[in-house]
């Protein structure tokens, strides 16, 4: 029954206004590529990403069962941070008991965190849920291995496909079916060939892939020099990142981490009735580190790779680790029980709170408002106004469309190189007003200077980090421009 009310206020925080922000360019970018004709087209424009295929395969079908609107495109990511409730639940009493357990479900279902990616048109969410639910069925592996010293038909089986679904679902996830590899060797080292039947199948199948793989790592510098230089700074800004942004759950976090610690209980004692003779808790600190570890590593020799975004892979691990804190530091006692159930729901609450005032999730805007600027466009461009824009693939066309008939024309420009192109444009249609749409892709301040300098700028509507200038063209009566009450 807690279970049951901890999904149903996990589900109304998911499901609770999916349309309510404007899509922003990251998810533009999911619907472009997955509304392609067919599965083999899906595959292949992804390669122009910087992600593995399948979320937006996932995402193909979903758009051919519910439409692209916002919310249709929001639903598979809301209805996989909804499942990782009960996954975290049961993964929880597999690893402890089921009281760690509901409280790990309980602090998934408040979080901004889990809430914000859950509400994104991107692969986060799977890949949080993917990530539990391989936890899990690795662990039934291991303790197979340990015990017994055999493979756990069932369960391997469900791991294979798992492990296989969270490698493609994101490169993040590929490294953690890895690291759990690793982990499998070094734990139940003498099994190794029926360790082999685990891992050959999923690398075979993500074999597959790995020419697309190789084609994103030749064309990725440029994509990833916006991540900056891998510091260890990043891991603590990551602890705080997960816990909402908030410095102080961050570090009410890090305390009951430390707590653990130095009681040495979360991580060195495993609980007899789950056998599994390994400390759960170094297990799931490993899982919190491993990620980060390796991602710095590779990030010090190659393309950088450290971001929150990416680390979200680990953040089970960091629940799992708090909701033992809550239940390691105080005696499983009566009063200790009240305590514990207590400093659960204050912290929760917190979560909560932090959700819905602090960051005033659901009325305060915190994606771009794409929607706002296309709206204004849409509503006061003429025949006279040529619409300029530096776009990815006319991905900004979900909410621009083709405009009214005959009315819109458009021009791409985002270097100062693009500029004569756009000045003959001007010049030979008779254009009166140039509008600029500014939104993730920004235009080159070079750019921006000879469009001032060519043309008035006698409007500018800012929107929530997204642009629209108006620009009259020389020689254009001042009446006749759209937005100049802005300028």
């Amino acid at each position: 029954m807690a279970l049951g009310a901890v999904m149903v206020l996990g589900g109304f925080l998911r499901f609770y206004g999916l349309g309510i922000q404007s899509l922003w360019s990251d998810e533009l970018a999911s619907w472009y590529f997955s509304r392609s004709d067919g599965v083999l087209q899906v595959v292949r424009n992804v390669r122009e990403d910087i992600h593995p295929p399948g979320y937006f395969v996932m995402l193909h079908f979903a758009q051919g069962l519910f439409g692209d609107s916002e919310w249709a495109l929001r639903l598979p990511s809301a209805i996989a941070g909804w499942l990782s409730v009960p996954a975290i639940y049961l993964l929880g009493r597999r690893v402890y008991s089921g009281r760690e357990g509901l409280i790990a479900a309980l602090l998934v279902a408040v979080s901004w965190t889990g809430v914000y990616f859950s509400q994104e048109t991107r692969s986060y969410s799977v890949l949080i849920l993917l990530s539990i639910v391989t936890a899990f069925l690795w662990w039934n592996v291991m303790g197979g291995l340990r015990e017994e010293r055999r493979l756990p038909k069932a369960e391997t089986v469900a791991y294979v496909l798992a492990a296989i679904l969270c490698a493609y679902a994101h490169y993040f996830g590929a490294l953690l079916v890895a690291l759990q590899g690793v982990a499998l060797m070094l734990l139940a080292y003498r099994a190794f060939p029926k360790i082999a039947l685990v891992y050959v199948p999923v690398s075979l199948a993500y074999a597959l892939w790995l020419p697309g793989m190789a084609y994103q790592m030749r064309n990725s510098t440029a994509q990833g020099a916006w991540i900056g230089d891998a510091t260890l700074s990043i891991f603590p800004t990551y602890i705080k990142f997960i816990f909402g942004r908030s410095e102080l759950l961050a570090l009410a976090a890090c305390a009951l981490f430390v707590l653990l610690l130095v009681r040495a209980w979360g991580f060195f004692q495993t609980p007899r009735e789950k056998g599994s003779g390994f400390p759960a808790g170094l297990l799931l600190f490993a899982w919190l580190v491993g990620p980060f570890v390796v991602g710095y590593a590779l990030s010090q020799t190659s393309v950088q790779l450290l971001t929150h975004k990416n680390l979200l892979v680990s953040l089970p691990a960091a629940y799992l680790l708090v909701a033992r804190g809550i239940t390691g530091v105080l005696p499983n006692r009566t009063a200790g029980n009240v305590l514990q159930w207590s400093l659960a729901l204050g912290f929760a609450a917190a979560c909560l709170f932090n959700l819905l005032f602090t960051a005033d999730y659901y009325s305060t805007p915190n994606r771009e408002q794409l929607r706002a600027s296309a709206t204004y466009i849409n509503q006061n461009e003429t025949p006279e106004t040529l619409l300029v824009r530096c776009d990815i693939d006319d991905r900004l066309d979900y909410y621009l469309g083709d405009g009214e008939p005959g009315v819109r024309r458009d021009a791409d420009a985002c270097t100062e190189e693009d500029f004569p192109a756009l000045m003959d444009r001007v010049e030979k249609d008779g254009y009166r007003e140039v509008f600029y749409f500014m939104s993730h892709k920004q235009p080159t301040p070079e750019l921006v200077s000879r469009m001032k300098a060519e043309f008035d700028l006698v409007g500018y509507r800012p929107f929530y980090r997204t642009w629209v200038a108006v620009y009259r063209v020389d020689g254009t009566p001042q009446g006749s421009s759209r937005g100049a009450e802005d300028a």
